[in-house]
């Protein structure tokens, strides 16, 4: 499938005019830095395991 029929690039993006919305103590939207939250699949006793798959999920971005 061609990914850029859906988005034009996977490394840069442009940003809608949005509203601010806290979330606890977490503000997202408006001019506030975009936020990705991740998790691991591995088992968290793996810890080689466990750091190998959060370095590909940095170096991914």
């Amino acid at each position: 499938m061609e990914f850029q029929e859906y988005c034009p690039s996977l490394t840069s993006y442009s940003r809608w005019i949005t509203r601010e919305v806290k979330i606890g103590n977490v503000a997202v939207g408006a001019d506030n830095p975009i936020r990705i939250q991740s998790m691991t699949t591995t088992d968290t006793m793996d810890t080689v395991g466990t750091i190998e798959q959060s370095i590909r999920m940095i170096n991914a971005g």
